[in-house]
Formats: C-alpha cells, sequence, structure tokens
C-alpha cells in the first residue's frame, strides 16, 4: 500500500484523504489566494476544526457529509463572500454558523443526483429483466 501525503499536502492527497489538518491548510491557502491575505479562524484553530470534524468524521465522531461536499462548500463560501473593510476575508467557522444554507443546498442537490442515479439504475434493471423475458 503506498503511503500517502502529509496531511498538510492537500494538493497531493486524494480527496477522499483528506482529514481536518489537511482541509485546515486548503482553508489558508485558498484565503491567500482570494482575498490576498491570511486566514483567520473564527474564535480558533480547534473550534474550527471541530467544526470539520463534525462533517467529515473523526475516531470518535460518525461521518456526516463527503470531504467533496464540504470542500465545495468552502469554494462557494468562498466564491460568494463579499469583503468589506470591517471583514476583509471570511472563515470556515462563520461560514458553516451563518451561511450553512449553502451547505443545505449542496447537500439537496447531491441527494437529488443520487436519486437520479437510482432511479436510472432501477430502469436499466428493468429493461433487462424485460429482455430476459
Amino acid at each position: 500500500m503506498a503511503k500517502l501525503p502529509h496531511a498538510k499536502d492537500w494538493r497531493n492527497r486524494n480527496i477522499d484523504d483528506w482529514n481536518t489538518l489537511t482541509f485546515t491548510e486548503y482553508l489558508k491557502d485558498e484565503h491567500k489566494r482570494i482575498f490576498g491575505i491570511d486566514y483567520a479562524p473564527m474564535r480558533s484553530w480547534r473550534i474550527e476544526q471541530g467544526m470539520i470534524g463534525d462533517l467529515i468524521g473523526t475516531k470518535t465522531k460518525e461521518r456526516t457529509v463527503s470531504n467533496a461536499l464540504v470542500k465545495e462548500f468552502i469554494d462557494e463560501a468562498f466564491a460568494t463572500y463579499t469583503p468589506n473593510t470591517n471583514y476583509p476575508g471570511t472563515s470556515f467557522g462563520f461560514s458553516y454558523s451563518y451561511r450553512r444554507n449553502i451547505l443545505q443546498r449542496l447537500q439537496a442537490g447531491e441527494m437529488k443526483q443520487e436519486q437520479r442515479k437510482v432511479s436510472e439504475d432501477n430502469a436499466d434493471s428493468l429493461e433487462d429483466l424485460a429482455d430476459w423475458f
């Protein structure tokens, strides 16, 4: 089994292998790229990593959403944030606390996609069954 790149190396890790540290590095890098300033967590790193852990799961917590969905949430929250003089950047903590509608919309879209796939699979199964008869 190949050794995974370091947890901080989000560019070279498969999204399914990201953990809270990987997401933290991603947040810092993307914030700097998009807003041109250093990332500042809401309250503390520990609180934000706890929020991320609540979503992607940890050794003691069950996963509630996919890593890809969390990344998509971060990307959209950053892309749609409008900086101002008082708040020139944003954070995961702010987005998760006050812009969770983005995550809900993404989850609903993912659910629709999964339902569509199940419907297509069922239709294919019925066609196979009809061909058998």
